[in-house]
This record gives C-alpha cells, structure tokens and sequence, in this order.
C-alpha cells in the first residue's frame, strides 16, 4: 500500500498567542488521556522548573520508564507565555521524541537496498547533495559510488508532487539528527511545527555559515500583548534583549 498525506481545513480555537486547534489545557488532557490508553508508563509527571525571576513560565515533561528505555533521557523542557502553554510544550516535546525515536527503532518501518536498484522511487540525488552542500561538479563525480551504496529506506511523501517518495533515512539521520520531528493537535498542527523548524534550522545555519548580516527588530514595534508582557520581564530585571529577522529569502518570518 502507497504512503499517502492527505492534507485537511484545521479551523483554530485558540489565538492567544499560539494559532491552535485546541488551547493547550485540551491540549494537555489529550495527551494524558491517549498515554493512558496505549498501556505504557510515558509521562512521570510535569514539573514546573523556573525560579520565577522573569514570571515566564518554563516546564519539565519527565520521563516514565517506558519512555526512558526509548528515548535514552529523562526530561524534556518546555516554554510558553503562560503556565498552560508552557506544560503543553512540555508534553508535546515527549510526544514527539518518543513517537521518533520508537520509529525509529522498529526494524519493520525500514529496509535496506541502494538508490541504483530503486531508482526512481527515490528523493532526487540533487536534494541529496544539497544536504552536504556538495557542488553539483563534485557530486557527479561520486554519483556511481552513492548509487550502490546501501542504505536504510523509510517511505516519505511529497506534499508539493503529491507522491510517495522513499527516504535514505540513516543518511540524513546522520547529518541532521533528529531536526524536524514534530507534534500537533492535528495532522496539519504537526506539519506546520515541523516545516517551520526545518526553515529555522536552515536559515539560522545560512546566517551562522555566511556570516550574514540581518536587518534588527525594533522591540517597539511589537503589538502582540503577550509579547510585550514577556519583553517587560526582561526589562524589569535589567536584562537587554536583542531580536533579529532570519527570514532571509524565504517568505517565512
């Protein structure tokens, strides 16, 4: 059976600062709610961690013995504008890391052959080579050694060709790590955190490699209450911050 991400309308219920389908007290209740029903110790407790110099609120989402086995750590952090943001945060960073690294431990998501025997059910070797920042000269020249390289294949799916794609997922595993695994109240929720890591990830990157100098943003400029509110925090206790756009060429603030 084909791999397939049928994209759906998710309407939001809630705009405090966060575009969601559901507000994060759901969001939470969700989480405990499913944890439960899967029968596995995931979620020890949440645990709120800051000191309260700033009055912004930062969570710990500790880990059950289950999730310990899978995932190798203890903890996950969490942060938002509120109390209830910031615990969801926490909760949702479990869900994805052991929603990944189970996948990722199960051998049935994977096989192993190389691109020369697959052909053209693969990612485009021109989207491989981007990930190494190889020029295109160079990378023609190793061509023949990558197409009978073994490796291990996962299915993707290309949601601007609308189509099954499979990815050599040890390579870009080891190259970027788990960048991108992501968690949402929907389907299209999670796809948007995802999306929008990998493109903070990149253009950070581009920003750091090159050197480049960004346009600085006026913190007066702000009209978001919470945003001001949090900004404020710092303020009071003599703390300077500085914000910059990464967006680059991108369209993506």
């Amino acid at each position: 059976m084909s791999y397939t991400i049928k994209l759906k309308d998710a309407f939001k219920g809630y705009t405090y600062d966060q575009d969601k389908i559901v507000s994060p007290k759901e969001t939470i209740a969700r989480f405990k709610e499913k944890t439960k029903r899967v029968n596995l110790d995931i979620l020890s407790r949440t645990r709120r961690i800051d000191n309260g110099r700033l009055g912004i609120p930062v969570f710990f989402s500790e880990c059950g013995l289950d999730a310990r086995d899978v995932i190798g750590t203890k903890k996950q952090m969490g942060k938002g504008g509120t109390p209830e943001q910031s615990e969801a945060s926490a909760v949702m960073e479990l869900a994805e890391r052991f929603s990944f690294f189970s996948f990722k431990k199960k051998k049935t998501n994977f096989f192993y052959s190389t691109p020369k025997e697959l052909g053209e059910k693969v990612i485009a070797y021109e989207q491989i080579i981007k990930s190494v920042h190889d020029n295109r000269e160079d990378a023609l020249k190793v061509k023949p050694v990558f197409d009978n390289l073994p490796l291990q294949w996962t299915k993707g799916y290309n949601l601007t060709k609308n189509q099954e794609v499979l990815i050599p997922f040890n390579w870009f595993y080891m190259i970027n790590e788990f960048n991108g695994p992501c968690a949402g109240n929907c389907q299209e929720e999670a796809l948007i955190q995802g999306i929008c890591e990998l493109v903070e990830r990149h253009t950070s990157s581009i920003v750091s490699h090159e050197n480049l100098n960004v346009p600085g943003i006026n913190l007066d400029s702000f009209s978001d209450p919470l945003v001001i509110k949090m900004l404020n925090s710092f303020k009071k206790e003599g703390i300077k911050v500085y914000a910059s756009n990464f967006s680059l060429d991108t369209g993506i603030p």
